[in-house]
């Protein structure tokens, strides 16, 4: 008799024993592959541990995963968009930020250049993705969507082409794994936060939780573990940054770009550039200003110039937009024409253009470089000069006998010049796409 009532308090113990372990253990629905996943899991899993709480997981959908941890048939949900509990009241949150993210519209140069959310014809995100919803609504876009219920099925999509852009996590970027990932623009569309949530089941570990996971960050292990899990953006899907005002520079070139805004080649930069940033700046003056403006970032684009025209890095729109008139010497004779032509001495020339001028005449020379043409023109009447380069179209108004003239160059293409950087790039695509229809068009002054 007693050996049975000790058996049989084994027996219970063994029961009691094996219950405790059962509630020691929380499922959650298995958060997607990606760094910033396994970070959230790894802080997690660390911070139940030291509440004696193990965890295990399941592949489910995420709209089904939402049912179970209203139900308390799975214990919440991993990291979710702060605002969940108000949309499953059974869910409460931890008040303790997991972390930051912003949701990002990645989307294929190729087919629509800046492909800002405007432009993009068809728009695929993760099926169930609140913080994606967010950004369709607020942004009232109305066209095809394709919801998904996978990243990588979304990769595909890209990839083979068949949508235009789709709404991730920029965390999910990372899993793309695009073979052409530099034929794509990332833009940032709104920045998120992450929480842990927890069913009413088990609302009573929401603050032991939130004090475990404060300690982690007091003590610098979440820090450690954000580095470990190196939650940086690949290279190539870096977002970017459109300027609130975009600038065309250009110099004043009449019947192209003109001060006043007017100009065939100042219409052609509306035509393609507006709306791309709220403001469309176009600036004329002369070549050494817009140059300037190029080189402290203020401007985005120089329009109408030669590929020759500047030593710097720059690419080029794949269309030319105009043809450059010739450029001639102006001297007051002609003996003193064929001087600077022969390079037998040495001279004063001035010109208001940029340095590649200097190289259309021969021998030693000294170069003035003036603000305006008609610096140079005032310059060469007074004698302080011997010649002038510059457009047949600069001539002062007030020469009374005509100058000697020497063409130095034949008419040439002009392009938009564009620096060679991420935005640099991206405002040349979005230029060649837009002017395809001028390639086969005989380009006019």
């Amino acid at each position: 008799m007693r050996l049975r009532m000790i058996c049989s308090g084994i027996m219970l113990l063994c029961s009691l024993t094996a219950s405790a372990l059962a509630q020691q253990k929380l499922t959650f629905r298995e958060p997607m592959a990606g760094p910033t996943a396994e970070f959230v899991t790894e802080v997690l899993r660390e911070a139940y541990a030291d509440l004696g709480i193990e965890l295990e997981f399941q592949e489910l959908p995420r709209l089904r995963a939402e049912r179970l941890a209203s139900e308390g048939e799975i214990a919440g949900e991993m990291g979710r968009l702060e605002g969940l509990d108000q949309h499953i009241p059974n869910l409460n949150r931890v008040p303790f930020k997991l972390y930051e993210f912003s949701i990002v519209l990645i989307a294929d140069q190729r087919k629509c250049g800046v492909c800002t959310l405007d432009k993009v014809n068809n728009l695929a995100y993760v099926s169930g993705m609140r913080a994606a919803e967010k950004v369709i609504s607020a942004n009232n876009f109305e066209k095809t969507l394709f919801q998904q219920t996978e990243v990588q099925q979304i990769a595909k999509l890209l990839a083979s082409g068949r949508i235009d852009a789709a709404l991730l996590g920029d965390f999910q970027l990372r899993g793309l794994n695009l073979k052409a990932a530099d034929e794509f623009v990332v833009y940032r569309m709104r920045n998120e936060s992450g929480y842990h949530f927890l069913h009413d089941d088990y609302k009573h570990l929401v603050e032991p939780l939130y004090n475990k996971l404060q300690a982690m960050e007091n003590s610098g292990r979440i820090a450690e573990l954000r580095r470990r899990h190196n939650l940086t953006l690949p290279d190539k899907l870096q977002p970017v940054e459109l300027p609130e005002t975009l600038m065309a520079a250009s110099a004043i070139q009449p019947g192209l770009t003109n001060t006043d805004g007017s100009g065939r080649l100042w219409q052609v930069v509306r035509s393609v550039f507006q709306g791309v940033s709220n403001n469309l700046n176009l600036s004329a003056s002369n070549w050494p200003r817009a140059h300037n403006l190029m080189d402290e970032k203020r401007a985005h684009m120089l329009v109408g110039v030669r590929k020759e025209q500047f030593n710097q890095d720059m690419i080029y729109s794949e269309t030319p937009v105009g043809t450059d008139d010739p450029l001639y010497l102006f001297a007051t004779d002609a003996r003193l024409r064929d001087q600077l032509l022969s390079g037998s001495d040495d001279f004063t020339v001035c010109l208001s253009g940029d340095d590649y001028q200097k190289k259309l005449l021969p021998g030693r020379r000294t170069y003035y470089r003036a603000n305006t043409p008609l610096d140079c023109f005032a310059m060469l009447d007074l004698g302080r000069v011997h010649g002038v380069i510059d457009y047949q179209h600069n001539l002062p108004d007030w020469i009374e006998s005509p100058y000697a003239q020497a063409r130095l160059t034949d008419p040439a293409p002009l392009f938009i010049g564009f620096p060679d950087s991420q935005l640099g790039r991206l405002l040349k695509r979005h230029f060649d796409l837009a002017a395809k229809p001028l390639r086969d068009i005989k380009p006019l002054r």
